[in-house]
């Protein structure tokens, strides 16, 4: 299998068997798969997948953080479409989903998180 660019983000507070199916959908899928522990998401994006430029805040906020999160760098819309179709097939629900993008590497991940949240909360109305 060729070694793929892409790369996830992944935190989930709960960790349990839908984790343990979702890194296996992402290692199947030859995807590199780097956990966010708690005390972490005070970081950039940038940093966390550790970007030039991109270096470690010094004693960063960490706000707990309820819901498990995706974000990933480096998928194609195609490869995008396999694996939220995996996820779903699977039964993997992860309520919040980022795709980096210039503007949101520069962002502290539990930033992201909530702005998700805010989204997600505004679109579930």
């Amino acid at each position: 299998m060729p070694v793929s660019r892409e790369t996830v983000l992944y935190y989930d507070p709960r960790g349990g068997e839908q984790t343990a199916v979702l890194k296996t959908i992402l290692v199947q899928m030859g995807a590199r798969i780097k956990n966010v522990a708690p005390e972490a998401v005070g970081q950039t994006v940038g940093c966390l997948l550790g970007r030039k430029g991109f270096d470690a805040r010094e004693n960063p906020e960490a706000p707990t953080l309820a819901e498990p999160m995706l974000v990933l760098d480096g998928f194609t819309d195609k490869r995008l479409e396999i694996l939220l179709r995996e996820m779903k097939k699977h039964g993997v629900s992860v309520p919040y989903k980022a795709i980096v993008t210039e503007t949101n590497i520069g962002w502290i991940f539990h930033q992201l998180y909530e702005e998700l949240a805010r989204e997600h909360e505004a679109m579930s109305q």
